[in-house]
């Protein structure tokens, strides 16, 4: 049987694709799909740093710095955005597979193609924040489909703020269709799966914690 890759058939009609993936021998859009990844993730990321999200910590330094300060802080947070549209493919679709790989016995490819699907619901969460980050002028932490609302208010420890506003519906959606296919993908225990897919998440969860909490000013 040959596999399309279908982004928007793996994320909406997952019975169908899972089916059709676990049966495939040959796979075919592989290579196209991946690059309309990279380029979403790109644009996604650019039009973040356009309007200024994540710039947050300089925003608060305006008075205090001259121009040419601020305009090259101002250019670091656009190129650190523009990297991450490209780094953030690189890990979450190779290196996450690659690391769930080593657990499960299938093969590489079909964990990618799988990611891949992860991915998709991920960048449309960070489009979908864009606006309510702009229009309402929150970060992340404020971020309406996070937890970082409610833990606003029953914590004041900055770095847990920040770990909990990362926890979004949208992640928690993720995981569970990375799940529902990698449990039905291999004969590994499921909940060896759900805990290599969980940590894989804590691990993204604490080091974005840990680089909000840590500034731009702490570098200069």
């Amino acid at each position: 049987m040959t596999y399309r890759v279908q982004l928007l058939n793996g994320v909406f009609f997952p019975g169908e694709s899972k089916y059709r993936l676990k049966q495939a021998e040959e796979v075919v859009g592989f290579g196209l799909k991946l690059l309309l990844l990279y380029v979403v993730s790109i644009f996604i990321f650019g039009i973040s740093a356009y309007f200024g999200i994540g710039s947050e910590s300089i925003s608060r330094e305006v008075t205090e710095l001259n121009g040419a300060a601020f305009e090259t802080k101002k250019l670091l947070i656009v190129i650190g955005e523009l990297a991450a549209g490209i780094l953030f493919p690189c890990v979450f679709l190779f290196l996450a597979s690659l690391f769930f790989w080593t657990l499960i016995d299938t093969e590489y490819m079909r964990i990618v193609i799988i990611q891949m699907f992860a991915m998709a619901v991920a960048l449309f969460e960070k489009a979908l924040s864009i606006p309510f980050f702009v229009l309402l002028d929150i970060n992340q932490d404020s971020n309406p489909f996070s937890l970082g609302v409610l833990s606003q208010q029953v914590m004041s420890n900055e770095f847990f703020v920040h770990f909990f506003g990362e926890i979004t519906i949208f992640q928690l959606a993720a995981i569970c269709l990375q799940y529902y296919y990698l449990k039905d993908l291999s004969e590994v225990n499921k909940y060896l799966i759900l805990s290599a897919i969980i940590l894989v998440y804590l691990v993204a969860w604490l080091v974005q914690a840990f680089l909000s909490y840590i500034t731009v000013s702490v570098f200069f």
